[in-house]
This record gives C-alpha cells, sequence and structure tokens, in this order.
C-alpha cells in the first residue's frame, strides 16, 4: 500500500448533475494501481447514473443513517479503520458547501488524512437564500475553510471572490466538460423531430435555474415568430412553470422532458441553447452546447458563463432575469447562425478537457 493513495470522495446527495458527472470522471480516470477509492454516500441516496461505475475497482460505502449529521461517528469509524493499511498518501475530498462544512467534524483529530474541500457553486448562492441553515454555513465557511489542506473551486471567478471570503488562497480546476464519448451518447435517437426554431435549456428546475425567466421571453418571442422550447430536467418549480405555460396558452410550443437520461442527442435538435441561472459555479450544459457548436445565450451570472464564453465573445449574455433582453436575443439568433466564430470556442473547449483535469489533480494531490 505504500506506493498508493487513499482517496476517499464524501458526497451525500447524489444528483444529476454537473457534480455527480464531474465526480464520475475523475473516479474512472485516476489509475486504479495508483489510487484506492472510497466514495462515501448516505443510505437514503440513490446513487445518478453518472455514478454506476462498474469498470474500475471503487468502494462504495454506504452509511446508514437517516441524517447526515448522525452519519459522522460512523464515517470517522471507516477512516481510522484505514490508518494500518499504511497508504503512501490518505486525502479527503468533500463537495459542496454542507458535506465541505461535514468533513471538519468528520476529520476532527484525524491528522493523518489531508483535507481537501471542492466548491461547486459560486457565493452569490447565500444572496438567494436566506435560509437559517444557508446563512449559517455562509458564517462557518469564513471561518473553517482556511484550515484546509486545500481548497478547489471549478471555475476562476468563483475561486477569487471565495479567497476574499475565507481569507485563503483557493485554486482552481475546471470541470472535466470537453468529453467526447458525448458524441457516441448523442447518435441514441428520440421521437423528437429537428425544427430549426427550436430552444433547448437543460437543468434541475429549481430557483436557481430561473427558468421562469425563459418563459416569459419565449412568450414575447413567440407573438413575432413561430419557435419551440424544450426544457429537460426536474424539481420543485415544475409545476409552477407548467402553471405558467398553461395560463399563456404555450402548451403547443412548449415541450418539459422531466425522465431524460441522456440529454446529448436533443442539441442536435437545438438552433440556441439557453442557460439562465441567477449563480453557477461552472456550467457543463455550455461546454456541452459548444460542443454541438449551436448559438448560445446565458445569463451574465456568477460565475462560470462568462469565462466559458470570454465575456460574451462567443455567446449572447443578458443580466440576471432580464426576460425582454432575453427575448431579443433569441430573435437574434433565430435571424443570424453566425453571430460569433462557434469553431473558435470549439477549440478553446481544451481547456476543460479530462487530461487537463486530472493532471492537476494528481499535481495537488503529490503537493498535499
Amino acid at each position: 500500500m505504500r506506493d498508493k493513495y487513499k482517496i476517499y470522495i464524501f458526497h451525500p446527495y447524489s444528483k444529476i448533475g454537473g457534480a455527480d458527472l464531474s465526480i464520475s470522471r475523475l473516479i474512472k480516470n485516476l489509475d486504479e494501481k495508483k489510487f484506492d477509492i472510497d466514495f462515501i454516500f448516505l443510505n437514503q441516496q440513490k446513487l445518478t447514473k453518472y455514478l454506476e461505475i462498474k469498470k474500475r475497482k471503487i468502494n462504495f460505502i454506504k452509511i446508514n443513517s437517516k441524517r447526515t449529521l448522525f452519519s459522522i461517528f460512523k464515517i470517522r469509524k471507516h477512516l481510522k479503520k484505514d490508518i494500518q493499511k499504511k497508504y503512501k498518501k490518505y486525502i479527503f475530498l468533500s463537495n459542496q458547501n454542507f458535506a465541505n462544512i461535514l468533513s471538519f467534524l468528520i476529520l476532527f483529530k484525524i491528522n493523518w488524512i489531508k483535507q481537501v474541500l471542492i466548491e461547486r457553486n459560486h457565493i452569490d448562492e447565500f444572496s438567494y437564500d436566506f435560509s437559517i441553515k444557508k446563512q449559517l454555513i455562509f458564517v462557518l465557511m469564513k471561518f473553517l475553510y482556511k484550515k484546509a489542506d486545500s481548497v478547489i473551486g471549478i471555475s476562476k471567478k468563483l475561486s477569487k471572490d471565495l479567497s476574499k471570503h475565507i481569507k485563503k488562497k483557493c485554486i482552481t480546476i475546471y470541470n472535466p466538460a470537453f468529453d467526447l464519448s458525448i458524441f457516441r451518447s448523442s447518435k441514441t435517437k428520440v421521437s423528437l423531430k429537428k425544427n430549426k426554431n427550436t430552444f433547448l435549456t437543460i437543468g434541475r428546475l429549481e430557483n436557481q435555474k430561473d427558468i421562469m425567466t425563459i418563459l416569459r421571453a419565449f412568450k414575447l418571442l413567440v407573438k413575432n415568430i413561430n419557435a419551440r422550447l424544450i426544457i429537460i430536467g426536474y424539481g420543485s418549480e415544475l409545476k409552477n412553470l407548467r402553471n405558467f405555460i398553461n395560463e399563456n396558452k404555450l402548451k403547443n410550443h412548449i415541450i418539459i422532458l422531466t425522465k431524460v437520461k441522456n440529454p446529448f442527442p436533443y442539441y442536435k435538435l437545438a438552433n440556441t441553447f439557453i442557460l439562465s441561472s441567477k449563480f453557477e459555479g461552472f456550467g457543463n450544459v455550455l461546454v456541452e452546447a459548444a460542443m454541438f457548436k449551436i448559438n448560445i445565450i446565458s445569463s451574465n451570472c456568477n460565475s462560470g458563463p462568462k469565462e466559458i464564453l470570454y465575456n460574451g465573445r462567443y455567446g449572447q449574455l443578458f443580466n440576471i432575469g432580464d426576460h425582454v433582453k432575453l427575448s431579443k436575443q433569441m430573435y437574434r439568433s433565430l435571424k443570424n447562425q453566425k453571430i460569433y466564430d462557434k469553431n473558435k470556442l470549439y477549440n478553446s473547449l481544451k481547456r476543460f478537457d479530462i487530461k487537463t483535469n486530472i493532471s492537476s489533480y494528481k499535481k495537488l494531490f503529490k503537493q498535499l
């Protein structure tokens, strides 16, 4: 074991999204001869399809606990067993702020394990959620994060703003969103047919994603032009979105798909992809849309979209919630397929390649 690294990945909440996808790509591409990986999750969480990893040896550690707080002692007990195996290095990776805070309790006085925090949302998240839980996490981040061995942000602006908040330098490791296997997955046939006036958005149907702004913009657009909107996702805002569609008689123009396991074929049906988030850590879907060389419109939110689109050079940006401007940009997108050089944007996506991502993590592991 002296030549192997022991990696613990603490991810209690498994949901189909950028975090799970990025974690799965990290796991699949770490050499199992050099890395022994434990994926720690709670029993009430079902693993997403991204984390159903069969091709490599990985230990899925299911913690039988109804509440995350109650799982702490069980996880500590599991960690302490490994000290006898004498690995070259022990590294504990936690994902997202709530899990990151809990990791300090889990690792209390377990000094032989290096602690790495991965922050996947910009701190603007706390400007939209004033719950006691979220505000407590925000305060605890300021006092605890600086004690970690390393803090990772998944975009440069995220890392910069988080560094100011916690008074500790954060490194940036982009999500490995540029994955050529996406093209193979996109070959799957779907029932919908291609339509030149089609808009697409993909994401969890939650307040953060602000899909309602797209609906309001689309309502203005269809007054002047016949178009179609495909929404792929699920979440707590689904009922509100459907009510808006029915009340504004948009049912014949909008399709909501809630059970899509493979979203990649739908990019080939679209003229334009739209991201309307209030905040993001990165924005995998923008990279995916750029891979298919379709037009892109995104909210100018913190933090990933501006970096991916070179501050609007390779995609249209609108202010958060500005449905009037978005509607005009949607119209422009349908009328002009050459708004920006899609080939240059595609060529820039190598920044988000899995090889670059893995190289950055390996470098970090050696330095810890």
